[in-house]
């Protein structure tokens, strides 16, 4: 039953690690943020780490600097005579031939976060976790303490320009890493302080009920060594780690310890005052767009306070941080004042909170907004929630699932999701919303669509980012 997976063995690996034998390992879909991050740590651990993947992609080059090798494609040829162990993505299906014939050579087959887990051992780690926003409070997190001095890793969903890659070991006993709960990984965690942005279920590939993703996340909460931090504002964040022994609450409002005050938003960030346990901490102006960004900054605030910086240094770094790749990243603006922004946004939630900043941007000009649904399981099981998220939107365009390995569900598609925003009321979604064949079909409406002064957001975390590179090209 989904959701209730048998976990591989912990003993075999932590032996793995522990004797450093076999040394070899080899990562299937090696190019996802991810699994680069999980290999640069293995890498510096010195193990001799090799990988593969659909096509290479951004991160390939990083990798083969930092000596881990990439080959295009997958195929069994990859582990000829091979006497490691394997790592693989959610992505890649157990059945894949590569891990299949891994597993006939005798070859130990972990997935992603069976591995990232055990590298945590032995540091004081924080480890984040959250259905939206973990990403960026990871990347916050990390850049306070870096700015403290106190030399942390990190392994993080995204690529952080500012902190220069998506993963390092570090130089000193900290380590951030994003703890991602989508095949039920989250609960082999055991960090030093465990931060739960909020709780919205997710993910219906794996978790066959909002009980049994509940329930993973209350496991993960339940094995922190040390402090709980978890977003007040947040109903189901709130009931599951409330009561919790010495949790702490972040958040706009009264509930929480860590809380922002006299908050002020403009187009290109925030202004709040940070008030903890009631008294004022100090305040910071926090250079992105966005009220979920500011609950965001809270919780690395929290975390960093917890690894026991000071509020004047922790305030004062919030000041200089910025987005991962892809979390409202601008890749064109022209000279006529057109902008395209990408985002990783896929949930309904998200995208509200996407659209409420881009409109907090627009001061003339039309909303435009090209989506890419993710996955056909998400896509039917939150279907109703979609067509109001875009709410703001001028024109959007929906394009065809991503599928990531998931088979062709009825309902699930792009066409029974545009059904869905075509019975809406006018002025319950976008203004006018159009279903293209193809990213190609909708970046050429979109090049003949933009005029001066438009916004136009690149929109989902497949691979429709791809019209944010069409679009610098162009």
């Amino acid at each position: 039953m989904p959701g209730s997976q048998p976990l591989v063995p912990a003993q075999q690996l932590d032996r793995i690690l522990a004797e450093g034998r076999p040394t070899r390992v080899h990562m299937v879909g090696i190019g996802g943020v991810g699994m680069a991050g999980v290999a640069a740590l293995l890498k510096a651990r010195g193990f001799d780490v090799s990988g593969c993947d659909v096509l290479r992609g951004p991160l390939s080059g990083w990798l083969e600097q930092r000596g881990v090798p990439v080959a295009n494609g997958h195929s069994p040829d990859h582990l000829s005579g091979f006497d490691g162990w394997v790592v693989r993505t959610p992505a890649v299906p157990e059945d894949a031939p590569e891990l299949a014939a891994a597993r006939q050579a005798g070859c130990p087959v972990f997935r992603r976060g069976d591995v990232l887990p055990r590298l945590l051992e032995g540091l004081d780690s924080v480890a984040v976790a959250g259905t939206h926003g973990k990403t960026t409070t990871a990347t916050f997190t990390a850049t306070v303490l870096r700015s403290a001095g106190l030399e942390p890793g990190w392994c993080i969903g995204g690529d952080s320009g500012g902190l220069g890659g998506v993963a390092s070991p570090g130089g000193g006993r900290y380590l951030v890493v994003e703890a991602d709960e989508s095949d039920g990984t989250l609960a082999l965690y055991h960090p030093r302080v465990v931060v739960v942005t909020n709780v919205e279920f997710d993910h219906m590939e794996h978790f066959d009920s909002v009980e049994a993703f509940e329930a993973c996340f209350e496991r993960f909460c339940r094995q922190a060594r040390g402090r709980v931090i978890y977003g007040a504002d947040d109903p189901r964040a709130a009931r599951l780690c409330a009561a919790l022994p010495g949790a702490r609450g972040f958040g706009l409002g009264p509930a929480a310890a860590v809380q922002a005050v006299d908050l002020v938003q403009t187009p290109s960030g925030s202004v709040f005052t940070v008030r903890v346990d009631g008294e004022t901490a100090g305040m910071v102006r926090l250079p992105v767009p966005g009220q979920h960004n500011v609950l965001n900054a809270l919780a690395a605030y929290a975390a960093a306070a917890e690894c026991g910086v000071a509020a004047e240094t922790i305030c004062r770094a919030l000041e200089s941080v910025s987005l991962p790749r892809r979390r409202f990243e601008q890749v064109v603006r022209t000279d006529s004042g057109i902008r395209v922004v990408s985002d990783y946004a896929h949930h309904p939630s998200e995208i509200r909170a996407l659209v409420a900043a881009a409109r907090g941007q627009q001061a003339t000009g039309r909303l435009l907004a090209v989506f890419q649904p993710h996955r056909y399981t998400r896509t039917l099981a939150l279907g109703g929630d979609f067509p109001s998220a875009f709410r703001g939107v001028d024109e959007l365009i929906l394009v065809p699932v991503y599928a990531a390995s998931e088979r062709l569900l009825e309902g699930g598609t792009a066409g029974a999701l545009f059904e869905r925003f075509r019975s809406c009321a006018p002025g319950e979604t976008a203004g006018r919303v159009m279903l293209a064949d193809s990213l190609c079909q909708a970046w050429a409406y979109a090049a003949q669509a933009l005029r001066a002064g438009d916004l136009f957001l690149v929109v989902g975390a497949g691979d429709v980012e791809r019209i944010g590179a069409w679009a610098r090209e162009a």
